[in-house]
């Protein structure tokens, strides 16, 4: 079988059973029944669909593939801030012309947790890779901005 082939069977599994709920509804007389298979047909349907355009959907190539993108979520702290530079220094270990880092799921970030952020501009200082900080929410612009690191960082708010 096929990559594609293989990637619609579950699309057709799902609309199979769209039908055969569609078809029980007609079946089934008392009125509940016909509810509840209306809303299983809808339900695989909707499943069906969204599967079909994630795989139709066509995939933007990256606007510079020598980008490293970083995505950082929940909350930056003492806990993993070794774990968070350690991530971020292997980006750095690639040689990218930009290191990106989406801090668009970070909820909050501590004052020991923007160490982090120091160490990755100081590594990347010296071999001439520009980091970006994107999509940081207030507070967590506010943390970096309250140590200077403003001035070291760009930022941008587009994925």
């Amino acid at each position: 079988m096929t990559a594609p082939r293989r990637s619609l069977l579950p699309i057709a599994a799902w609309l199979l059973l769209a039908g055969a709920a569609a078809l029980a509804g007609v079946r089934i007389s008392p009125a509940w029944g016909k509810l509840l298979s209306l809303i299983v047909c809808a339900g695989a349907l909707r499943i069906a669909f969204r599967a079909a355009w994630l795989m139709a959907r066509p995939v933007h190539a990256a606007r510079d593939p020598q980008r490293a993108v970083v995505r950082l979520r929940g909350e930056i702290n003492t806990e993993n801030a070794e774990r968070i530079t350690q991530r971020l220094l292997a980006a750095l270990s690639d040689s990218p012309t930009v290191l990106e880092i989406d801090l668009a799921a970070v909820s909050r970030i501590t004052h020991r947790g923007t160490q982090a952020f120091f160490d990755v501009v100081r590594a990347a200082k010296p071999i001439g890779v520009p980091v970006v900080i994107s999509n940081a929410n207030p507070q967590v612009r506010a943390a970096l901005h309250g140590i200077g690191l403003d001035h070291v960082l760009r930022y941008t708010n587009s994925d």
